[in-house]
Formats: structure tokens, C-alpha cells, sequence
């Protein structure tokens, strides 16, 4: 984790789980290591060619977690009800949204509900709660 330069003391970037089997498909679509990076104002996560989503703080509703089976896949993936931003298999944030975001999988796409696989889903789940709780300190 580090924090981005020119962000809010709260942002933090995360790298996201890469399984060692998954870097064949995953590099030539995304050279740059797949992040999501929670800034003031919202998530944002970048798989290169695969996808990415920009989620405002403001319309997530509830933050849960779920094991991402190896059989889910990686990359951008889209699955009943959700999309989802993995690159290796196991626990995963999903963010539940009050209204549907806009979001590339890599095609264009709108969801509820998007799951998101950081390495360190302890610091990730942390750094959400920090920054969603300045933005209802600031809605006040």
C-alpha cells in the first residue's frame, strides 16, 4: 500500500491478489499491475485493457466480503448480479451500491454490486471506512 501524491491524507493505493498461473493471461491486457486506489471522493480500480471502475463513496451502502473461488476466473468479470475486479482467488471486498454505477469489463456495463480483490484486504476494507466516514462527517 502507498499513498498516491496529490490525494487526500486518506487515499491509499493497493495492488490487486495475482495468482502466478493468472500472469499469462493477465499482463499482455494489463503490463501495469491491476490497482484500486481509494481516494476522498471514491474507488477507483484500474485493470488496464480489462476494465476499471470509478465507485463514488457516496452511494455505497454496505462493504462485505466473499471467498472468490479459482473457478470465478480473473480480470474484469462479469457474474449474476455483479461485477467483479480479480486477479487470483480468495477473500474479496464486494461493494453494494444504492444505484447503479457505470463500469468497463471491458465492455461497458452497470451494476450494483462490485467485487474487489486486494492484496491486503485488511488494509483495503480500512482505508474504505476511513474515507466513506469523512465523506458523512462532511455530508453533515
Amino acid at each position: 500500500m502507498s499513498a498516491p501524491s496529490g490525494t487526500a491524507p486518506q487515499g491509499a493505493v493497493f495492488s490487486l491478489r495475482r495468482s502466478r498461473w493468472a500472469l499469462v493471461f493477465l499482463v499482455p491486457l494489463s503490463p501495469r499491475r491491476p490497482i484500486v486506489e481509494v481516494t476522498s471522493k471514491a474507488v477507483v480500480v484500474r485493470m488496464g485493457v480489462l476494465g476499471g471502475a470509478v465507485v463514488p463513496l457516496a452511494i455505497i451502502e454496505r462493504v462485505a466480503t466473499m471467498p472468490w473461488p479459482w473457478w470465478g476466473g480473473v480480470g474484469a468479470r462479469i457474474g449474476r448480479g455483479l461485477v467483479a475486479f480479480v486477479a487470483g482467488s480468495g477473500e474479496a471486498a464486494v461493494l453494494e451500491l444504492s444505484e447503479e454505477v457505470a463500469v468497463r469489463a471491458p465492455l461497458r456495463w452497470r451494476t450494483r454490486r462490485v467485487v474487489i480483490g486486494p492484496e491486503d484486504l485488511g488494509g483495503f476494507l480500512r482505508a474504505l471506512g476511513q474515507a466513506r466516514r469523512a465523506v458523512d462527517e462532511r455530508g453533515r
